[in-house]
This record gives structure tokens, C-alpha cells and sequence, in this order.
């Protein structure tokens, strides 16, 4: 992480109820205003664009949490679409679902992380205080300024 640089998360999640936990899980952690939320994978893909370039409008991401279904782009594809990307191949993704089917895609794909969906909410408070922990406090990224 560098100095002085926001701690934001692109959350994309199309299931309602499961924002709202992830973003009351952030704010149990002391993650006040850290989450964007998107439902799909277009989404995340308009909002990545948003980040980059002289007119950006959005704060690029510190990383990404995507569940794998979603509707239009599914989170594999999205994957891809930002892998592919040479401003946005850098972005640590990780894929947050409920199904254990599609672990080794992802990370073939370039996932940096797959965790899955625990069902207790204290179970995902602590979740992502270990994703905060980690990705925040712990490793040093490369990041591009654009």
C-alpha cells in the first residue's frame, strides 16, 4: 500500500443482501466509505475505466472482490476483461462466492485470491479483516498512477 493512498474496494455483487453485509462487515471493521458496490460485471469494467486517464472520476481501486455469478459479464469474464488490461492488470482481484467449483479457473485466470462465502456473519466480519489486514497492512503493491 502506498502512503497517503485511499483504501478502496470495488465490491461487485448482484445478490442485495449480500452487499449490505459486506458493506456493515466493512464498517464492523472500521472501514467507513472504503466499499464501491457494483451488481455485475460490466459494472466493474465501467467503473475500472472511470479510474483511469485524465478525466477520471472514480479512485482506483486498492482491489477488487467479485462474485463469480453475476448477471451479463459473470466474474471469470470480468476477470479476464481485467487481466487483459494493461492500466488495470495490476489490480489485486479476488473472488468471494459460494461455491467451491470454480477454484482452479480462477486462479488460472489470475485470481489473486478465492474465498468462499462463509454462512456466519462473524465468520465474514473476520474475513475481511484478514483481506484487510493482508491487503492493506501487510503486502506492497505495484501501482500505476494514471
Amino acid at each position: 500500500m502506498l502512503p497517503n493512498r485511499p483504501f478502496t474496494i470495488l465490491v461487485a455483487e448482484d445478490d442485495e443482501e449480500d452487499r449490505l453485509l459486506l458493506d456493515e462487515a466493512f464498517m464492523q471493521n472500521g472501514l467507513f466509505d472504503c466499499g464501491r458496490f457494483v451488481e455485475d460485471g460490466d459494472q466493474v469494467i465501467d467503473y475500472l475505466m472511470n479510474c483511469i486517464g485524465p478525466e477520471a472520476v472514480n479512485p482506483l481501486p486498492s482491489l477488487v472482490i467479485m462474485d463469480i455469478n453475476m448477471p451479463l459479464r459473470n466474474g471469470l469474464e470480468t476477470l479476464q476483461a481485467i487481466r487483459s488490461d494493461h492500466q488495470l492488470k495490476n489490480i489485486p482481484v479476488l473472488i468471494l462466492t459460494s461455491s467451491r467449483q470454480e477454484v482452479e479457473k480462477a486462479y488460472r485466470l489470475g485470481a489473486n485470491s478465492y474465498l468462499v462465502k462463509p454462512i456466519q456473519f462473524t465468520e465474514l466480519i473476520q474475513m475481511i479483516s484478514d483481506v484487510t489486514t493482508y491487503w492493506r497492512d501487510t503486502v506492497n503493491l505495484p501501482y500505476n498512477e494514471y
